[in-house]
């Protein structure tokens, strides 16, 4: 017997061994959509690797800011990760398109379509991403964005003198200049503070994220523009993906098709359901939707932002490749609005 339970022994300690543990670090907390779509990923790849493939999740701030995450990745300390597009502009210039207002729309399934399946974001900005040494694996909707204030925005004359939280890319900074407001670049854990501070007047996230972070309590109105869904990437270390093996690789695609969906899944509820408590735990929330005329007004605006993402992909190339770089970008907006018009109906 104790011969059979040192054999057993040394066959788990091989086992053990064997097994491997990914990190995947995302931008947001538990129960955040991006921590559904980890899980499920996780969960997938424990099933079809025969628990031989263990992924450990990182949250919010367990491994720094969202640029310190994203870091990470490109130097291959972790496998995955998981930010919002508008985290990305500094690394990967060309993805800001997805950030652009009014140009993915808030048909969340025209949304999904796109980001999951989209010939211009798989072949033409993925590529992209290979000049900081990450893969693009995926892109999904958190929700519509909603604009929070302690007053009611209808219009770019009242965001004048309104400091909005914005992400830390350009074109998001870029936008609120253009909407009137003054843009201010924050990580998510510093906004509660400085909302109740009144050091910044507003924020835009999708209604699931504004309850789980609890700005509610310190806003007044929320505003539904129709602008644009929160875009988030996963994405993995490009020299370690290239370097699995393809049943591997193939894992990875199949456990990322379920993640999307059970992300898609989760954020279409979750933002209901998150609604329905922000009302019951705020009944004096002023909840504002613009009208068509008001929207056209901010969409019209929008279309200026069309030359800075030229212009930004630009600037980030040596000056014999600006001219390349800058018809590369219109060639991905371009075709992107083309694919969103398609999915829509035409529309």
């Amino acid at each position: 017997m104790k011969r059979f339970g040192v054999a057993l022994l040394s066959l788990g300690m091989m086992f053990s061994a064997q097994a491997e543990t990914w990190k995947f670090a995302s931008e947001e907390d538990k129960t955040d959509v991006q921590d559904i779509y980890a899980q499920k990923f996780a969960e997938v790849m424990k099933k079809e690797s025969d628990g031989d493939i263990r992924v450990r999740i990182y949250y919010y701030g367990q491994l720094g800011t969202e640029n310190d995450i994203v870091e990470l990745a490109a130097k291959g300390t972790i496998q995955f990760v998981s930010v919002g597009s508008g985290h990305l502009g500094s690394y990967v210039p060309e993805v800001q398109a997805v950030s652009l207002p009014y140009v993915l729309g808030t048909d969340e399934e025209v949304t999904h379509k796109v980001l999951t399946t989209s010939p211009t974001i798989y072949n033409e900005l993925a590529p992209k991403f290979e000049s900081v040494n990450l893969k693009l694996l995926s892109m999904m909707s958190e929700g519509e964005m909603v604009w929070g204030a302690n007053k009611a925005v209808r219009s770019p004359e009242d965001f004048a003198d309104q400091k909005i939280r914005t992400f830390t890319s350009t074109i998001p900074v870029e936008t609120y200049k253009t909407f009137g407001a003054t843009p201010t670049p924050l990580s998510w854990g510093e906004v509660y503070g400085s909302l109740q501070l009144k050091t910044i007047d507003g924020m835009v996230n999708p209604i699931y994220f504004i309850y789980n972070a609890k700005w509610h309590e310190v806003q007044d109105f929320l505003m539904f523009p129709g602008q644009q869904p929160y875009v988030s990437t996963v994405s993995t270390n490009s020299k370690w993906f290239s370097g699995l093996s393809e049943e591997k690789q193939a894992m990875i695609r199949k456990a990322i098709k379920a993640a999307d969906k059970a992300a898609y899944d989760y954020q279409i509820r979750i933002n209901s359901e998150n609604m329905e408590k922000i009302l019951k735990e705020r009944p004096d929330m002023q909840v504002v939707v613009l009208t068509e005329e008001e929207r056209n007004r901010f969409k019209a605006l929008s279309e200026n932002l069309h030359g800075t993402y030229y212009d930004v992909v630009a600037n980030a190339y040596p000056d014999d490749q600006k001219a390349a770089a800058r018809a590369g970008a219109e060639n991905i907006l371009q075709r992107l609005l083309s694919e969103v018009d398609a999915a829509s109906g035409g529309n």
